[in-house]
């Protein structure tokens, strides 16, 4: 017990915040201000270093794009008013010499009247099915008229013969002599959407190399590598005015800007050419928890040119990449600043309480002197 006395004192004699007596203190109504004043000052900003501790702040980086062999997905929604779904196709061509003259597995169109409501089902005349018999009495099987026939050797409708005549690269421009379509009253169905719009929307998957994403009207053929947009007379009008709804580069990450979001446009005239010319970045971002999610800014710029009418979107692949590293404050950091803060305060609220004290100290001294009337 004794030793314990002995460090205790020895302790004690270490004391670096000596306590002055009770009857040697006093309060007053100025140190009461400051004192509520600092406590204030210190809650509002511990609590606005605790809200920066719980955010996660993304740092970028540079780095080169490696990954230049993939497969990118280009998605969009778009709506055309014054161009029907009949006479819309989509087509990709690409730098690598990859041609896509019909890139339309996985869009889908929806028709509009003139004043942008959704075309009523009933509205859609059924097509006709094929017979199912020849007037020879075998199976019906419809000629392709000269086109690359499928596997099956039969065209028995006529997307059959339109497929066949795209094929051997034919114009499809005489289908009233095609018996197929005028059985389904291909011409007639088409020109019934005269007037009309279309919304597409879904997606198509290219090569991550420069290349064009092509919205065309009348029908698209691969002509020894490179594609030929082409209309007929028994196509209705059209034109190329549009709003963009969504276009993407890859997955959208969170907060993640589209230029072209909410884009429209109008045609002073039919023949007319829209094209957006767009920069792509590959952008990454590294969560804390380990898993990586990769995706694509854009910068986009645009041109319209009397022309073949269509709406393109050229885009070109930058070889630099945009990394985000998700990073998060350290638990020693939040105590380190929270310390400062208390302590800073505490020390400038002291020197200001003691300052006023003295002051208040000195004018009553004098006023007790008869100095101060």
């Amino acid at each position: 017990m004794a030793r314990l006395g002995r460090l205790a004192a020895r302790l004690q004699r270490l004391d670096a915040y000596a306590k002055p007596l009770d009857d040697f203190s006093t309060r007053t109504l100025a140190g009461g201000v400051v004192t509520v004043a600092a406590v204030l000052a210190i809650a509002a900003l511990v609590a606005l270093e605790l809200l920066a501790y719980s955010r996660v702040a993304l740092e970028p980086a540079l780095a080169v794009d490696g990954a230049r062999a993939e497969k990118m997905r280009v998605s969009f929604d778009i709506t055309l008013p014054r161009a029907p779904c009949a006479v819309l196709g989509v087509a990709v061509a690409d730098s690598a010499g990859e041609l896509q003259a019909s890139a339309e597995q996985h869009v889908a169109k929806a028709r509009l009247t003139s004043d942008g409501r959704a075309v009523a089902a009933s509205n859609d005349s059924p097509v006709a099915e094929p017979p199912a018999t020849g007037a020879d009495g075998k199976p019906y099987c419809g000629s392709c008229y000269g086109g690359v026939a499928p596997a099956s050797g039969c065209c028995n409708t006529c997307a059959d013969v339109h497929a066949a005549y795209g094929r051997r690269g034919w114009a499809f421009s005489d289908p009233d002599g095609i018996e197929q379509c005028v059985r389904e009253g291909y011409v007639q169905r088409m020109r019934a959407q005269a007037g009309e719009g279309c919304r597409l929307s879904g997606h198509v998957d290219v090569n991550k190399v420069a290349g064009a994403l092509r919205f065309s009207g009348g029908e698209t053929v691969d002509t020894g590598g490179r594609l030929v947009h082409r209309s007929y007379d028994y196509m209705p009008a059209f034109d190329f005015s549009h709003t963009i709804h969504a276009l993407a580069f890859g997955q959208t990450l969170a907060a993640q800007q589209r230029p072209l979001d909410g884009v429209a446009k109008t045609a002073a005239e039919p023949h007319a050419r829209f094209q957006y010319f767009a920069k792509v970045v590959g952008s990454e971002v590294r969560y804390a928890n380990g898993s990586v999610v990769r995706s694509n800014e854009y910068a986009a710029t645009e041109f319209v040119k009397p022309s073949d009418p269509g709406l393109h979107f050229v885009y070109d692949i930058s070889p630099m990449r945009v990394v985000y590293t998700e990073h998060r404050r350290s638990l020693g950091s939040l105590l380190t600043s929270v310390c400062a803060i208390v302590g800073g305060i505490a020390t400038v609220a002291s020197l200001v309480d003691a300052s006023i004290f003295r002051a208040e100290r000195a004018l009553r001294r004098k006023h007790e002197l008869g100095k101060l009337n």
